[in-house]
């Protein structure tokens, strides 16, 4: 049986187009082969090794038609991942313990820190607005970050 097996590893490799999966495919037609033949005896063994790997190739090709076509489905079928309940959900938590966050906060380092965080102004247009010095602002940036971190942080041991 082993003298087919260059020529049967080229017959499966024009179906498939794959070397690698070629001499896999062969491998699995020498098994089915050797298994089958204790069973009954082959007496064409070329044209049977032949049958068999046919028949291998058919079904792995309908099984990976299958799973394209299922996998096709599901994309399309399915929520971007920020349209998924959960990740909505997680958003709007994160959104309403930011404010709660923000509202322990001492009033000049929630207006510096909203403007800049969240509204976008730069340093320098905040500390124009409200007639201070840039180190100021950038101190009570930091500052505020520090402290919503720490009570997010205390926030969610808390919850646990």
């Amino acid at each position: 049986m082993l003298k087919y097996y260059k020529e049967l590893v080229y017959f499966v490799q024009k179906m498939v187009g794959d070397r690698e999966l070629a001499m896999d495919i062969t491998q699995e037609t020498y098994a089915k082969t050797i298994e089958k033949s204790k069973d009954v005896i082959i007496e064409n063994e070329r044209a049977f090794l032949y049958k068999v790997a046919r028949n291998i190739v058919i079904d792995a090709t309908r099984r990976e038609k299958n799973r394209t076509f299922i996998a096709y489905e599901e994309e399309h079928h399915c929520c971007n991942a920020h349209e998924q309940p959960d990740a909505i959900v997680f958003e709007s938590l994160k959104d309403a313990m930011l404010v709660e966050a923000l509202g322990a906060l001492p009033r000049h380092l929630k207006h510096v820190f909203v403007l800049h965080v969240i509204e976008g102004y730069s340093k320098k247009e905040i500390a124009s607005m409200l007639n201070l010095n840039l180190n100021s602002v950038q101190k009570y940036i930091i500052s505020a970050t520090a402290k919503l971190t720490e009570y997010i942080q205390h926030k969610e041991w808390n919850d646990a």
